[in-house]
């Protein structure tokens, strides 16, 4: 399929598509038609682009996931090692959600503390 196409099954701009191609991400084969050049896409690059889309949403980098695509999907990669990339991303995202538990406690503090001025200029 064309990268028109491709986008519009998957949702992704073009440039977005074209990005992640350059990347190394995902690849197409190129066709000639006349004096013009085709980028032409298996339909795995969906399956691809919506796995990249997945990750990120999870919080993997492009960078890692270009890794984990190269790797686990070639069985390069042990089960331990694949353990210790998911474990890692796990860590991570406690982290996170210790961070924006911190942030939320700072907001509330400052909200209630806005909500009981204006409850004394007002009472």
């Amino acid at each position: 399929m064309l990268i028109g196409e491709l986008a519009k099954t998957t949702g992704l701009s073009k440039d977005t598509i074209r990005f992640y191609e350059k990347m190394g991400l995902i690849d197409a084969d190129e066709r000639q038609a006349g004096t013009r050049t085709y980028k032409e896409f298996s339909p795995l690059m969906v399956e691809r682009l919506m796995m990249i889309t997945q990750g990120k949403s999870l919080g993997f980098t492009l960078n890692e996931i270009k890794y984990l695509i190269q790797a686990w999907g070639n069985d390069i990669m042990s089960d331990d090692e694949k353990i210790r990339v998911i474990d890692r991303k796990l860590e991570e995202i406690s982290e996170k959600i210790q961070q924006l538990e911190q942030i939320k406690i700072y907001l509330t503090v400052k909200r209630n503390g806005i909500i009981g001025k204006a409850d004394t200029v007002s009472g």
